[in-house]
């Protein structure tokens, strides 16, 4: 029989490295790209390798315009639970570069995402079964400072949590095979 059940607790630590946002988003999504293997062993089951192929494509996010959630699934009468990963960028500035940049993430069927929050910390999220884009906007705005650029919600349904991966170094020396543009 599985261990259901809890065997640690949890501690406050001091408040801070608690801060809000996404720094930068890197997308996995090219063609052939793909997660052929994740390697967990870090000091609290972090990511510590990710293989595979292709290339993180680095997107660089205005300060306090980007987020991630992740909602928790239940279905008691089938006993399963899902996470779903929901990730919101906001991309100004609105011209045809960004506008096809935005059609190629709509059309891609999944995609792999690594966050690097405001608290310096990355997270791989889609690693089972990827995100892909389910609501977006291109917006030119209405007064002179109304936002003016793309919104976009790619959202994921995955078995377990979004984990964190240990960089000690750099995000691509994590990388076996997979290329890391821009960090």
């Amino acid at each position: 029989m599985a261990s259901c059940y809890i065997s640690t607790g949890y501690t406050l630590d001091c408040r801070n490295a608690s801060t809000g946002g996404i720094k930068s988003l890197w997308i996995l999504g090219d063609a052939g790209a793909s997660i052929t293997g994740v390697t967990y062993g870090g000091t609290n089951g972090e990511v510590t390798n990710i293989a595979g192929s292709g290339t993180f494509y680095k997107f660089e996010l205005v300060r306090q315009s980007s987020s991630f959630t992740e909602d928790l699934q239940v279905n008691t009468t089938n006993q399963s639970v899902v996470f779903q990963p929901t990730v919101q960028i906001a991309l100004p500035k609105l011209n045809q570069q960004l506008r096809d940049l935005w059609f190629d993430l709509i059309k891609q069927n999944a995609f792999y995402a690594i966050l690097l929050d405001n608290n310096d910390r990355y997270w791989l999220v889609g690693v089972e079964n990827g995100l892909y884009v389910s609501a977006g906007q291109m917006l030119s705005g209405l007064a002179y400072n109304d936002a003016n650029g793309i919104n976009l919600t790619a959202i994921g349904g995955e078995p377990n949590p979004t984990v964190q991966i240990e960089v000690s170094t750099t995000l691509g020396a994590v990388m076996t095979g997979i290329t890391v543009d821009t960090e």
